[in-house]
């Protein structure tokens, strides 16, 4: 077990070639019989001839809620056709791995528990030429107090390298649960769970299987302690609804996603969000309720989604606009209110709009 180290406190702390991969490189456990691993060129290269899945954790520790870890990294025994001959140590005899695994470690606290995001490729017909299939899967798992929970799984057959190529592997985590992304030349989200973060500090690293041999070109530790602070909202859905029953406020209560005309190279819509609108300083707040789809397990009922605050005309209001990765957007965003039922956000940077209709009925 490796001893907790020194704590991030900076925004983004990178491993690569540039720094000697920092804290994952050397490490005490290339001492044990059947791994090997070395810098190679741009690449920290790890291979594994044991039976058992090994670990490579960074001697870094987060004590942060929210975090990002992304690698770029392939597994160069992932080739189709391909097995690697393996010892078992147990019995003397020899297993044959077909499908080696690699992948991310995350959430790894003091007593050595951990999730994980494990990939591995495998053919549907590897026989037959016609109705042959490569696919990869993507497992999201827990190891906790010696058993594994799988949490999550999907399965890939574009986007990816099947192969030996690089891929981006790339997990945003923080106190209410994981989103997974992963791609070759950009990410996309293909899993996401309500996984809790342990209290206190955890590490990161990555995941070597039996028989594959990983080659890492970079890690990538990204940390934001203010995000969920800032979106933060005394309110529920119960204080929500008790509230709105006494308000005259014409432009308070909830609103609905209504129809949107958006640039989607410049901005894109991350879910069909029902809203609330509340009172706040000099205009309102707008409160999310729900509706989210992507990052949707960053968004919980009664976080903050925005703020609009009244100009000299009528109906008119500049806005703050929070988008789906907990970013702000406030540079030029306006919005109107048209008869006191439309609510319409302009991005007229970003070439876009959204609109929300007034839910006229708290029963709705």
């Amino acid at each position: 077990m490796v001893g907790m180290g020194l704590e991030v406190q900076g925004k983004s702390y990178y491993n690569s070639i540039r720094n000697n991969f920092g804290g994952l490189f050397p490490h005490p456990g290339m001492t044990m019989q059947g791994r090997y691993k070395a810098i190679d060129g741009d690449f920290l290269i790890e291979e594994n001839a044991t039976m058992a899945t090994a670990l490579t954790i960074d001697t870094m520790t987060i004590n942060s809620t929210a975090y990002r870890y992304q690698l770029r990294l392939a597994n160069l025994n992932n080739k189709q056709g391909k097995t690697k001959s393996i010892k078992n140590p147990m019995t003397g005899g020899k297993s044959q791995i077909t499908a080696p695994q690699w992948g991310l470690v995350f959430n790894r606290d003091e007593e050595g528990n951990y999730c994980a995001v494990v990939l591995s490729c495998d053919n549907s017909a590897p026989y037959d030429d016609i109705t042959d299939q490569r696919t990869m899967q993507v497992s999201l798992i827990q190891r906790k107090d010696g058993e594994t929970t799988q949490l999550a799984t999907t399965e890939l057959k574009k986007g990816v390298s099947l192969e030996d190529d690089m891929n981006i592997l790339c997990v945003d985590v923080d106190e209410r649960g994981v989103s997974v992304s992963i791609g070759k030349d950009e990410l996309k989200q293909v899993l996401e769970a309500n996984v809790m973060r342990p209290i206190g500090p955890v590490q990161v690293g990555y995941l070597v299987g039996a028989g594959s041999r990983v080659a890492l070109e970079r890690a990538v530790l990204t940390i934001d302690n203010e995000k969920q602070v800032t979106t933060t909202t005394r309110w529920t859905r119960e204080a929500l609804d008790e509230y709105f029953t006494a308000s005259i406020d014409p432009v308070e209560g909830y609103w609905k996603y209504l129809d949107r005309d958006m640039q989607d190279e410049w901005l894109r819509l991350g879910g069909r969000y029902t809203l609330a609108v509340v009172r706040a300083d000099d205009g309102y707040d707008l409160i999310y309720i729900d509706g989210a789809q992507v990052k949707k397990s960053l968004w919980q009922p009664g976080m903050l989604k925005g703020h609009i605050v009244k100009t000299i005309f009528s109906g008119n209001y500049d806005a703050t606009w929070i988008d789906s990765t907990l970013e702000p957007i406030d540079k030029d965003v306006q919005a109107t209110i048209e008869n006191g039922v439309i609510l319409t956000l302009n991005f007229p940077v970003f070439k876009s709009q959204v609109r929300f209709s007034k839910v006229l009925d708290i029963e709705e």
